[in-house]
């Protein structure tokens, strides 16, 4: 194709709206929009995917979006950690043959889907379809690295968040050097209130949560595929201590578990392995103006440096 031909073959794409790279990309959508909605039905599908399979699990993710938004009425479906491949990393480090681990890291590469790949695209097409805000996780490729990345998409099949996981349970050193954490925690604009997102280990340190109230979040998801607990049990006991120390309501998806939180703290709905469940949240602007009055920064300038390793030995 000519240079010139090259040129009119992009415009004809772009006019007619054809998928380009980071078409549907659009994290900014509904910044400089006024809040719509005061209250949200959320749906958290426990989704149970097979490993290293996208092509068997793609069916499963959208049944229960369909079901989520066609029978409980969601406004917005929420996925576990990783859904679309089954969360594989722990398959790779785990390897202790050095072979079968090069080969496996070069499978666990290939399986990477960019941000524009086709499973993407059915996913931004069934929002569409279904007129919901649908939370996919997913091993995101970009270029030659990989990151565990959830996105939000819109109604119109636009995504409007992206978030990829920046703490590891198994820590940094272990992973293959291609696969890293995330450096940011944006919040995200909706016509429901601000989003925050989180994944799986992420919950674990207090920082991430307080940070993204910090930023005005009025709600978080937290899709997850690792450890949790029952009702009565470390993890539940966190995530309900999350929601109430930073005054918004929270949701983990598990594909073992569902947990809805209200910002009080209180278990308002759990789901097990396969289940759906749905919560309506109050996700009003007035519910979180005055969360965080009594606070002083001041004293808390501790956390926002490194300490000398012999402090911290010390401490």
């Amino acid at each position: 194709m000519t240079k010139k031909g090259s040129l009119f073959f992009w415009l004809l794409i772009l006019l007619a709206g054809g998928a380009v790279h980071g078409q549907n990309l659009r994290l900014d959508k509904y910044q400089n929009r006024p809040q719509a909605l005061n209250h949200v039905r959320v749906a958290s599908a426990s989704v149970l995917p097979d490993k290293w399979h996208k092509e068997k699990n793609w069916p499963r993710i959208e049944a229960a979006v369909q079901k989520a938004a066609c029978e409980g009425g969601a406004q917005v479906v929420i996925t576990p950690e990783g859904v679309l491949e089954g969360y594989v990393i722990n398959d790779v480090n785990r390897e202790k043959d050095p072979a079968k681990k090069r080969a496996l890291a070069e499978q666990f590469l290939r399986l990477g889907e960019p941000i524009d790949g086709p499973y993407i695209q059915k996913a931004c097409s069934l929002a569409d379809t279904l007129n919901v805000f649908f939370v996919l996780g997913f091993l995101e490729k970009r270029i030659s690295s990989l990151y565990n990345t959830v996105i939000l998409i819109d109604p119109d099949g636009d995504i409007i968040g992206k978030y990829s996981k920046t703490h590891f349970a198994q820590g940094y050193a272990v992973n293959p050097d291609f696969y890293g954490p995330g450096r940011e925690y944006p919040v995200f604009s909706t016509p429901f209130g601000k989003v925050g997102l989180l994944i799986c280990y992420d919950r674990q340190l207090p920082e991430p949560a307080r940070i993204l109230a910090l930023k005005g979040a009025q709600i978080l998801f937290v899709p997850s595929f690792g450890s949790y607990t029952d009702e009565n049990g470390w993890n539940t006991a966190l995530l309900r201590t999350r929601a109430y120390e930073n005054k918004f309501p929270l949701v983990f998806c598990n594909p073992y578990q569902s947990l809805m939180i209200a910002d009080s703290g209180d278990l308002k709905a759990v789901g097990q392995a396969g289940e759906i469940v749905y919560c309506e949240f109050n996700t009003s602007p007035d519910r979180t103006n005055e969360r965080f009055d009594n606070r002083r920064p001041a004293l808390y300038r501790e956390l926002s440096s490194d300490l000398d390793p012999a402090e911290k030995k010390v401490r």
